[in-house]
């Protein structure tokens, strides 16, 4: 029989799996924490994982597993196939099965996971890596040619520098293996720059214009795609790039200045039609920030790049002198400031705004550059992101360049950032509640499958009825406590002597050693004296929990100005908490869905009478509680 490890922490579940499996297979529970010694112990044929644990990070526990036995198929159990199930896959596991599942499509993946031999490999399929930055939407492309301008302004006097942080550019927004560029000089293209690629190998490659790449650029004149070419010849001169895509770059008069060589997408994915027409872009507008850098070296300010270029840029852009007066202020400008240029023309830079005017001053002063600063300019109440760098001339700042653009807009999107962060607690709250009600529904559903033709059996009916129930009853405790968080408890409050409320708590828990007597400390307080009894009884069984033998629970209570403080200090080191955890969150990663739920219904009632809880976790595993109520006045 195939020996299959078990790695759950769920009673339940653990008990369902190991019933389910045990005429055909040899099941053992282990712990997640004691999995790697198990594994040495004596190696698995088949591990099946839990998709939730409360002591190690699934993705940690599944590499570590894959470190000691990389052949051995792994079955995860999951909420739903979505990004938790990708990465998944991605960290080498061989199959999903989602809760709560078929029993019999259960033992279908299992059977074809004890198939595999230990001298068969594990064949995977390639590690999908989703890039972040592909141009999948307006904003994202917004965000490349913003950078691209950017860097227009910091090198715009320097294509040696330019034409490299553009190729670094594309290739990492578009995640590509490699890109290289070639400059057109005379008849034939040669090797300028490029990233991941074999510069000895490309320096010393020429294609001339005898060459069918050469040939093919001139009379095309537009985009390559080599899985489109059907020329044998230009084939060859494309892989010797190991390019995928040939993206020329024409000037204004049609000529052609160079050509991008762009490799495969390490997400995997083809070069789509939006692709396509976003690299038509980049190729439109980058051939002319190119054919200008250069024009740029030879004069800086020529009108036809006043003309041309300033004006269709998609950022605003303003020159100033060395007196730091408007001298250039392109349309794009003026649109942005809601300015004509005749109205600033001559004007010091504090015409548009003493923030950015105090920022430019600030630049020159040190003869520092800027690069992406924010400012927001009170005059037209939007914010701005700005460069500023500086043309010299025998060794003094000539001219000032500043590019910038209206960027309100991200500002609103951080704001929305905000709100969203703050669904992020609900949503981890769902995450786990999935886990902690479809567990339950495994056993009940996986029984009831087996129901119908084992129903005869007493060893089945034993199981059935011991483990079902325990499920029933845990989903039962489980609804309950979350309408608990849910509704509006109605409080009967009275005053009472808290002192006593202790008490009367603590004898349920003997290791919980509070003071014998109030030492004088007014204890007197308006409460519902049987919902702080109960919120005691959570906070008291935690850290029962949590502590080892021979070990106490410890209560003080002191008078603080016109609040009574109870701290409960406890030095067990069970629950590996982290330092500076809320373990009064619903469904906090390392504890119990039932006793996360406790935590947090007792700081729901101490909070309903206007009191406070906080917890401190210490290093050595110490824990300290404390918890504030109002005084009554005397």
């Amino acid at each position: 029989m195939k020996y299959v490890m078990i790695v759950v922490e769920e009673k339940g579940l653990a008990s369902t799996l190991s019933f389910l499996l045990r005429d055909n297979f040899l099941p053992v529970v282990v712990d997640p924490s004691c999995v790697g010694e198990s594994i040495i112990q004596r190696k698995p044929d088949i591990i099946i994982i839990d998709f939730l644990y409360k002591k190690i990070p699934l993705q940690v526990l599944v590499e570590q597993i894959r470190k000691l036995v990389p052949d051995v198929p792994i079955i995860a159990l999951v909420e739903s196939f979505g990004p938790v199930a990708r990465r998944l896959m991605n960290l080498g596991v061989y199959e999903l099965v989602e809760k709560p599942f078929d029993p019999e499509k259960f033992m279908y993946a299992l059977n074809r996971a004890s198939l595999y031999t230990e001298a068969e490999q594990v064949k995977k399929l390639p590690v999908v890596q989703f890039s972040e930055d592909r141009p999948s939407s307006d904003i994202s492309e917004n965000i490349f040619f913003q950078r691209l301008s950017e860097l227009l302004a910091e090198n715009f006097s320097e294509p040696s520098r330019l034409i490299p942080a553009v190729v670094k550019l594309i290739k990492n927004h578009l995640s590509l293996s490699d890109a290289s560029f070639f400059l057109k000089e005379s008849n034939k293209f040669r090797f300028y720059d490029g990233v991941n690629v074999d510069r000895t190998f490309l320096k010393n490659l020429r294609f001339s214009e005898k060459s069918s790449l050469y040939l093919r650029i001139i009379s095309a004149r537009s985009i390559l795609q080599k899985n489109k070419i059907d020329d044998m010849h230009l084939l060859s001169e494309i892989e010797l790039l190991k390019a995928e895509i040939i993206l020329p770059l024409m000037s204004r008069d049609g000529e052609v200045l160079g050509f991008f060589a762009l490799g495969k997408r390490l997400t995997g994915e083809t070069f789509s039609c939006d692709i396509v027409k976003f690299l038509s872009d980049i190729s439109s507008y980058f051939s002319i920030l190119l054919e200008d850098s250069f024009l740029f070296q030879e004069n800086i300010f020529q009108k036809e790049f006043q003309k041309i270029i300033l004006e269709n840029v998609p950022t605003g852009i303003i020159v100033l002198d060395k007196n730091c007066n408007i001298k250039i202020f392109n349309n794009q400008a003026g649109s942005i400031l809601g300015k004509n240029a005749s109205d600033v023309m001559d004007n010091s830079i504090e015409s548009i705004g003493v923030e950015m005017a105090s920022k430019v001053r600030e630049a020159i002063s040190s003869k520092r550059a800027i690069f992406r600063e924010e400012v927001f300019i009170r005059q037209f109440k939007k914010w701005f992101g700005m460069s500023c760098n500086f043309v010299y001339q025998q060794g003094e700042i000539n001219w000032v360049i500043i590019i910038f653009q209206d960027i309100t807009f991200y500002k609103e999107m951080e704001q929305e950032q905000k709100k969203i962060e703050q669904n992020q607690y609900w949503e981890k709250v769902a995450s786990r509640l999935s886990h902690e009600i479809k567990n339950p529904l495994v056993a009940i559903k996986t029984f009831a499958c087996l129901l119908p033709e084992k129903f005869e059996e007493e060893t089945f009916r034993t199981e059935f009825y011991k483990i079902v129930n325990a499920e029933i009853e845990r989903l039962t405790h489980l609804v309950d406590k979350i309408a608990r968080l849910s509704e509006k408890e109605g409080l009967v409050l009275n005053k009472v002597d808290c002192f006593d409320v202790l008490q009367k708590t603590a004898k349920k828990f003997p290791i919980v050693k509070i003071p014998v007597s109030k030492n004088g400390i007014n204890t007197t307080i308006n409460i519902d004296a049987g919902k702080i009894q109960e919120a005691l009884e959570f906070l008291f069984d935690f850290c029962c929990k949590d502590i080892g033998e021979n070990e106490t629970v410890n209560v003080s209570i002191a008078e603080k100005a016109s609040f009574m403080e109870i701290v409960v200090e406890e030095k067990g080191n069970h629950l590996k908490l982290d330092i500076g955890q809320d373990i009064f969150v619903p469904f906090s990663d390392y504890l119990d869905g039932l006793v996360s739920l406790n935590l947090a219904i007792c700081r729901k009632i101490i909070e309903n009478h206007s009191g406070s809880i906080s917890a401190e976790i210490f290093p050595e595993g110490k824990k300290r509680f404390t918890i504030m109520f109002p005084l009554e006045s005397q």
